[in-house]
């Protein structure tokens, strides 16, 4: 049974802030941790997990959700191991405020409901599609960007290649790993029947020393025996493996890998084997990319935030994760109407080259936003044609020798028709992208898209000088996302457990910049930090101690010798 956690908002008198001293407590309230309860912990929407739990009336009542994910956000703020959050969320004061456990008789949780937690979460997305983690990011940014006051019209995107936890396979090592995992699933008595098919492999007893055994020059006659193996694991072992996991990757490397022809088992070529073929069993989600001659196993990371120069702290709007093989132009393409839907006033976005396309160009311009790009992919060409609309909609077409002529529209194009006495003797006739006539001029076709590519090209040139470099910063993002990754890959693996990092480290990376900004202020002279939204009253107000509970507990002393608090029936506690 859901049940919503509203105890931390009403703080034991006896808790943790009461028995630290003054100096103490003023550093608690200061601490980055304190920040996170009021900034973030007082803030998550536990309604959006109700779903994950039973409403029978008689059912147990969920541990505390904002407990659960507060603490997988901090793990993400800090970079803890599973086991360094639990030791912290147990003997760390400052975590525990951060978590509203104000007593330390408060339980957090435990390692059991911390994983069946996770596990609600994946079986969840696996049935319905919808990440929880996203719903929680969304929530949270659009409250703060109203909190701030921050401006969204203008931002910037940027993606990078986060590895995942997988080993990096040569296409024999993979063949061989999936066999010896297909070997070890089988049944003592398969094992034992079947046992010369699998001896060879089992005899090395890794994929690795397989290799390490195997001469080059019989590579191909290997791949040839493990392409029959492939078959008869296929079609022997279906009616007894068929529903396991292990099984479904055989069928699959199988399908991949090798092809039937003429009832004969062939091997593949390496060009015909695609980028999302497996890379790993460990993680079927992977997929492989190649990028400026580094190799890459794993997904690709979108982000996108806030870049207008006049707000106060820039923040992260946007978060995707996907296959590492798909285009930036093609993530941007599906990402667009989201966060169009998220900031509706988005109306300027700076990319890099990697992101344009022509279908982008038409999207942007539908939802009316202008396409800034940094750069500009391919060859420029050796005498351009400008393609330019005025405000009234008419287009001007400049070629490379400076000669003007109104476009035109066809039915399936435009065109523009330079005049023979503006072509003859042109020093630009060998390179020119019109094409010759017959009456001695030239004409250029072109489309709505070039017209909208051209105007993307020229948008970087006519902003301000000040305006030029919004996008560099977002590299710093990119950095901050990588920056727990260990030689570039995460500490875990599948696409729902990379999405589940992005959106949580998206928070946290959020929260730094929160708290920075309100540091920044309160130091700051003659400012003050930003009020809450008008009618936002979810954070608990700050909690003001007695002025010594060890002073009450002397007031009074018995005759055994202990003390009991007197505390005046007119003296208000404050909570």
């Amino acid at each position: 049974m859901f049940r919503p956690s509203e105890t931390h908002r009403q703080r034991d008198i006896f808790g943790i802030e009461a028995q630290l001293s003054p100096e103490a407590g003023q550093r608690l309230r200061e601490s980055k941790e304190y920040a996170f309860y009021k900034e973030v912990f007082c803030r998550i929407p536990e309604g959006l997990f109700a779903d994950l739990y039973a409403n029978a009336p008689a059912s147990r009542p969920n541990a505390p959700v904002n407990v659960l994910v507060g603490a997988m956000i901090l793990q993400h703020v800090n970079d803890w191991t599973f086991e360094e959050l639990l030791d912290r969320v147990t003997f760390d004061l400052k975590v525990r405020a951060a978590l509203g456990l104000w007593s330390l008789d408060d339980a957090a949780f435990c390692r059991a409901t911390l994983f069946n937690f996770q596990k609600r979460l994946r079986d969840h997305m696996a049935a319905t599609g919808q990440d929880k983690f996203q719903a929680v990011f969304d929530r949270l940014s659009e409250e703060q960007l109203k909190r701030f006051g921050l401006r969204s019209a203008t931002q910037r995107c940027d993606s990078t290649q986060v590895g995942s936890n997988i080993r990096d396979y040569t296409r024999v090592e993979l063949l061989v790993e999936v066999v010896l995992r297909m070997w070890r699933a089988l049944g003592e008595a398969d094992q034992e029947e079947h046992a010369e098919r699998f001896g060879a492999y089992v005899e090395a007893k890794t994929s690795g020393q397989f290799l390490y055994r195997l001469r080059k020059s019989g590579i191909d006659q290997a791949l040839e025996q493990l392409g029959e193996l492939f078959a008869w694991m296929c079609e022997a072992l279906e009616g007894g493996y068929g529903s396991t996991e292990i099984h479904r990757i055989v069928r699959r490397v199988f399908a991949e890998q090798f092809t039937r022809a003429d009832e004969k088992i062939a091997v593949r070529p390496a060009k015909e084997i695609g980028s999302d073929s497996l890379q790993s069993p460990d993680d079927p989600d992977a997929t492989f990319h190649k990028k400026e001659e580094t190799e890459y196993h794993g997904f690709v990371l979108h982000v996108a935030e806030t870049a207008d120069p006049e707000n106060g702290l820039q923040l992260i709007t946007d978060v995707a994760v996907a296959p590492n093989n798909q285009a930036d132009s093609s993530i941007l393409r599906e990402r667009l109407p989201e966060m169009h839907r998220k900031t509706p006033g988005l109306r300027e976005l700076h990319t890099d080259a990697g992101y344009p396309s022509e279908d982008n160009d038409r999207l942007q311009a539908e939802l009316g936003i202008l396409a800034v790009q940094t750069a500009i992919r391919g060859r420029t060409a050796q005498a351009p044609i400008e393609i330019e609309r005025d405000e009234a909609g008419f287009l001007h077409i400049r070629c490379a020798a400076g000669h003007r002529v109104p476009g035109q529209s066809t039915p399936m194009h435009y065109k523009a028709e330079f005049a023979a006495a503006s072509c003859g003797g042109c020093p630009f006739a060998a390179v020119c992208l019109a094409q010759h006539r017959a009456h001695g001029g030239r004409t250029h076709y072109f489309t709505e898209a070039d017209v909208l590519k051209q105007a993307r090209h020229r948008r970087l040139e006519t902003l301000p000088e000040e305006r030029r470099t919004l996008r560099a910063n977002v590299e710093a993002t990119m950095k901050q996302f990588k920056a727990p990754c260990r030689n570039g890959k995460l500490r875990t693996r599948g696409l729902g457990a990379m999405s589940r990092y992005a959106f949580l480290r998206a928070i946290a990376i959020n929260f730094g910049r929160i708290y920075r900004h309100l540091r920044r202020v309160s130091l700051s002279p003659g400012t003050s930090a930003p009020p809450p939204a008008a009618g936002d009253r979810r954070e608990a107000a700050p909690y003001r101690p007695l002025a010594s509970v060890k002073r009450i507990f002397r007031t009074t002393s018995t005759r055994s010798g202990g003390y009991v608090a007197c505390l005046p029936e007119t003296r208000k506690l404050a909570v």
